[in-house]
């Protein structure tokens, strides 16, 4: 006997409250298949990224293939399907299961506040009773999805470790974490100032300053770290406060960045 389940393939309740001015209708599905939540993952302009679209089946289907077109985006897929998306568990679903396929996104830099429409055409099979091989009735068909491109405000490198804790007896290395935001973080120089008297900086291979580990560059949306040695030997026990300085291209900003000697 065919099992059927009464998953609603529909919008999820919070959609709108992500985009209020824009909430997207809710999808058409076919019976056996269909896209669960159309508002995807936000996205920031010259982003690239991996981008989750979650499905649900009110009966057991194989044989799941999809792919994604939009305006003012590049897809890829993953590696082991290059053409289409699978889910994420295999190529099947039972019914009353949920499971999500991926796209890698790449947004064009120049792409600003906007909600992009995210073509999803898929193809399945539904499952004959008792079969046991991938064989039964084939289905098509299509649904948008809508991805919300954020704007972008404030500096384009973000710093994300606000605090440091260096002990007094040894000099230790630490990791300074960063995020871009913005295209065209390039050749990213970063060095620390301040702070007590006694305090010694230092950075990798004897340089002036210190850089991304991943490389000179920075994609959008993406984290690094740049390692900066602290020699406080010489310093009491205590909190101070110092500066980093991030260079790039033309650009300079400052941010604060709290030592804790311990």
């Amino acid at each position: 006997m065919r099992r059927s389940a009464s998953i609603a393939l529909a919008c999820a309740a919070g959609a709108a409250a992500i985009v209020p001015a824009a909430a997207p209708a809710c999808a058409a599905t076919t019976p056996d298949f269909g896209l669960v939540v159309p508002v995807l993952a936000p996205m920031l302009p010259g982003q690239t990224g991996w981008v989750s679209t979650m499905w649900a089946a009110t009966d057991d289907i194989c044989n799941v293939k999809v792919t994604a077109t939009g305006p003012g985006v590049t897809v890829k897929y993953p590696t082991n399907t290059a053409a289409y998306s699978s889910l994420s568990k295999g190529d099947s679903l039972q019914a009353g299961h949920l499971d999500y396929a991926a796209f890698n996104v790449a947004l064009n830099s120049s792409t600003l506040l906007a909600l992009v429409p995210l073509k999803l055409d898929y193809s399945y099979t539904t499952r004959a009773d008792g079969a046991t091989s991938c064989t039964g009735t084939a289905h098509t068909g299509s649904v948008t999805a809508t991805l919300p491109v954020v704007a972008v405000t404030g500096d384009a490198v973000v710093q994300k470790t606000a605090t440091v804790t260096v002990p007094k007896a040894t000099p230790v290395w630490q990791q300074l974490v960063f995020q871009s935001r913005r295209a065209g973080v390039d050749d990213l120089r970063i060095t620390v100032s301040g702070g007590p008297a006694g305090l010694v900086v230092s950075y990798p291979a004897g340089r002036a300053y210190t850089a991304l580990n991943k490389g000179a560059g920075l994609a959008v949306g993406t984290d690094d770290y740049a390692a900066v040695k602290f020699d406080a030997s010489a310093v009491a026990t205590g909190t101070y406060r110092l500066t980093v300085k991030l260079a790039y291209g033309t650009t300079t900003d400052t941010n604060d960045l709290t030592l804790v000697v311990a």
